[in-house]
């Protein structure tokens, strides 16, 4: 069976590592467990460890940026669960998958799933366990953050100050409370959004090409069509989830929609969108600003014409305190869960032998 686990709490189930069976005591086979994680076993409490080290051989590995798929099936080849961020794959694609034969189960550090072949994945019945609502509020405090901040200037403001840019570069903002606010992707993370922004802003627009995600409509928001979003709002943030097949969410006309008045902000991935051609409309004063929770390309860096006006800020949208200490912990107990659904199933094969 296939299993999707959502968030922690998860029920602890406790499992017997050995079966007595007449004088003789049968134990399970030992499973192999990975960790790949920006800072190894110091990513997680000793507790954490601890709780791990009781239910398998755990083995870590620090990652600080990606791994092609071959070094991936490299590090991975030998263990029966993985537990991943991120940092460790750009994509987890059946061909990856496929030559990891001891492979039973994925806990992995992330909200969506879009990076990874959930297909394949049923298809061969391991299960995978993510963490859906882990950093819901940190996303959403950021968008409305980045609100603040491309409405006032605040960033050029405190970079005026340190004499890090020209004297001519213009710190007049303009006020939420005069503007409309649309917001792109009504799943939590919009919704959460629009209900923290709406008593700031004269109006708030939503869309969503799921239907059903509107059924959630709070008081002062309107559910408007694309382009009418796209035409109207001032500010334009994108908050909507990615499928594996990486499609984007807006159209060749679409983009003619945007007025040069217009800032977009993308707390989600950058791939639902041409990114290059927003870059360019920036540049070319057909957009105000862009700013997007990605790493900064080299031929993005903005010239004295466009500074604070294309704003990368590293992926970070969903990195507080809050939001790392829940995650790890939800992590982990996931992970743990995963084991134990094992060992559950080792113990049954034991007995009826």
């Amino acid at each position: 069976m296939y299993t999707i686990v959502q968030q922690s709490p998860l029920p602890n189930i406790a499992f017997s590592p050995s079966v007595q069976m007449g004088h003789r005591t049968l134990h399970p086979q030992r499973l192999k467990v990975l960790i790949l994680a920006a800072r190894g076993r110091d990513s997680l409490s000793q507790v954490q460890n601890a709780r791990l080290a009781n239910l398998a051989e755990v083995h870590y590995q620090t990652v600080l940026k990606p791994m092609t798929p071959t070094q991936f099936v490299e590090t991975a080849l030998d263990f029966d669960y993985l537990a991943i961020t991120r940092r460790a794959i750009h994509r987890l694609g059946a061909e990856t998958l496929s030559a990891l034969p001891r492979l039973k189960g994925i806990s992995v550090y992330s909200t969506g799933t879009e990076w990874i072949d959930t297909g394949f994945l049923q298809a061969r019945s391991i299960h995978l366990a993510s963490l859906p609502n882990y950093c819901t509020n940190a996303v959403a405090e950021t968008a409305l953050g980045l609100l603040f901040l491309s409405a006032h200037k605040l960033h050029l403001r405190y970079l005026k100050t340190m004499h890090v840019i020209p004297d001519h570069v213009s710190l007049r903002g303009r006020e939420l409370y005069n503007g409309t606010v649309g917001i792109i992707g009504y799943g939590r993370i919009g919704r959460l959004l629009a209900q923290k922004i709406q008593p700031l802003c004269k109006r708030v627009f939503v869309y969503d090409s799921d239907p059903e995600a509107l059924n959630f409509e709070p008081s002062g928001v309107s559910v408007v069509g694309k382009k009418t979003l796209l035409s109207r709002a001032d500010w334009v943030v994108c908050c909507a989830s990615q499928g594996y097949e990486e499609k984007p969410i807006l159209n060749e006309n679409d983009y003619a929609l945007l007025r040069p008045e217009t800032t977009l902000i993308n707390v989600a991935r950058t791939s639902l969108f041409d990114h290059k051609r927003l870059v360019e409309m920036v540049q070319n004063r057909q957009l105000g600003a862009y700013f997007y929770d990605d790493l900064l390309q080299p031929e993005e860096n903005p010239d004295e014409v466009e500074f604070g006006k294309i704003v990368p800020i590293g992926h970070t949208a969903w990195y507080t305190d809050e939001a790392m200490e829940a995650g790890t912990e939800n992590w982990v107990e996931n992970l743990r869960f995963l084991i134990n659904t094992s060992l559950s199933v080792q113990k049954t094969q034991i007995s009826v032998c």
